[in-house]
């Protein structure tokens, strides 16, 4: 679906209101991430909002968006988020994966996982209203974290002045649940119709029983 998206003044970090706007550029290339929800979880025990940090954000070929929170955390320093993204030469855009990494005071720790979205035109900017949560595992293994995301808007290509182009939304016109009612009702109607031409196929006896005539007997064996 597409939506018209009002112009956005960009900054490296805007935190008002819990919401975030990061423009990273490079050597040819430009990318926008705008979040109301930008949450890490580490361990399944420590979340830090990443909204309430002051933040930088740059870009490198691929393209890819690399964002450097510093210090998060007394266990959690030189803090940084990237997201990747690959384009296609029919002129069509996603993202790939999410690589998170920081040092927890002893080591360097490098989380990964996949992080998806609709592959749409670069003419457009990709937006979603739902919670996207990326699940993020080391290598070798030992470690892991998520990062949610809600209400946030994506743009890789062809951004120009720091505005987002029209956005592609990830809601669907129909949900799941207008889905199920719209079968339902469908299922219903079959059913009635069917009912409704058993009741038509029906007829009336053309013979009655009288006074005057035989009695119906039906033979059965002793």
């Amino acid at each position: 679906m597409l939506k018209s998206t009002l112009p956005l003044l960009l900054v490296f970090s805007l935190g008002l209101c819990g919401v975030v706007i990061y423009e990273g550029k490079g050597d040819e290339c430009d990318t926008l991430l705008y979040a109301e929800t930008f949450i890490l979880t580490l361990g399944g025990v420590q979340t830090i909002d990443l909204t309430k940090l002051n933040a930088t954000a740059t870009c490198s070929s691929g393209p890819s968006m690399e964002i450097s929170f510093g210090d998060a955390a007394d266990n959690v320093t030189s803090l940084k988020v990237s997201v990747g993204f690959s384009g296609t030469d029919t002129g069509y855009w996603s993202s790939d994966i999410m690589n998170v990494t920081y040092n927890d005071g002893t080591d360097d720790i490098s989380l990964s996982g996949k992080f998806k979205t609709h592959l749409i035109s670069k003419s457009f900017s990709f937006a979603c209203s739902l919670p996207s949560v990326t699940t993020l595992n080391s290598n070798p293994a030992g470690k892991k974290g998520k990062v949610t995301l809600n209400m946030y808007q994506l743009q890789a290509f062809n951004v120009a002045d720091s505005k987002f182009l029209d956005s592609y939304q990830c809601v669907n016109y129909i949900s799941k649940g207008a889905w199920m009612g719209i079968f339902g009702g469908v299922v219903m109607i079959v059913v009635l119709i069917l009912s409704i031409m058993m009741l038509f196929s029906t007829s009336t006896p053309d013979r009655f029983e009288t006074s005057k005539s035989k009695c119906l007997i039906i033979p059965h064996e002793h």
